[in-house]
């Protein structure tokens, strides 16, 4: 670090002294030019490393802090969930079947719609003799993928 400062005020000595010259071919012509070229790039390098540097430790000291505060919101929503199973076991322990009858009620008139829709929109009878829950088509992609896999599949 103290080599870094020892450069930085060379340097602003080194930038006096080639202004100081006037025009470029006494600048060349100078012996210690190219060596003031020199602890110019050097001290440019280093501020720029430098500040790299700097930036690498907030970011990463950003994603620990980050993560800490995900992982606290997490373990509180789990000790929350846990508290809500607690209390909610007495109560399902009392009446399971009375919740699973429940839900089939509402399978079942959800299935008695679905049919009325469609025999209102095709005008036709017919009898639903199965029922079974289908995929979204893509595979398990998302819409970005199922479109670029279309894009370059399909016929020219």
């Amino acid at each position: 670090m103290n080599s870094a400062l020892v450069l930085l005020s060379e340097s602003e000595n080194v930038i006096d002294r080639i202004q100081g010259l006037g025009d470029a071919k006494s600048q060349l012509n100078d012996p210690n030019y190219w060596s003031s070229v020199g602890i110019i790039a050097l001290t440019g390098i280093l501020v720029v490393f430098l500040i790299l540097a700097i930036l690498i430790f907030v970011f990463w000291l950003m994603g620990t802090v980050f993560k800490l505060m995900d992982k606290s919101k997490k373990a509180k929503a789990q000790a929350k969930k846990d508290a809500e199973l607690i209390e909610a076991k007495p109560a399902a322990e009392a009446e399971p079947e009375a919740e699973t009858a429940e839900e089939l009620s509402d399978d079942e008139e959800i299935v008695a719609v679905i049919s009325a829709a469609i025999a209102a929109y095709t005008e036709s009878s017919f009898t639903v003799k199965s029922i079974k829950k289908r995929g979204d088509g893509r595979g398990g992609r998302s819409a970005w993928s199922a479109a670029g896999i279309s894009e370059n599949t399909r016929p020219f």
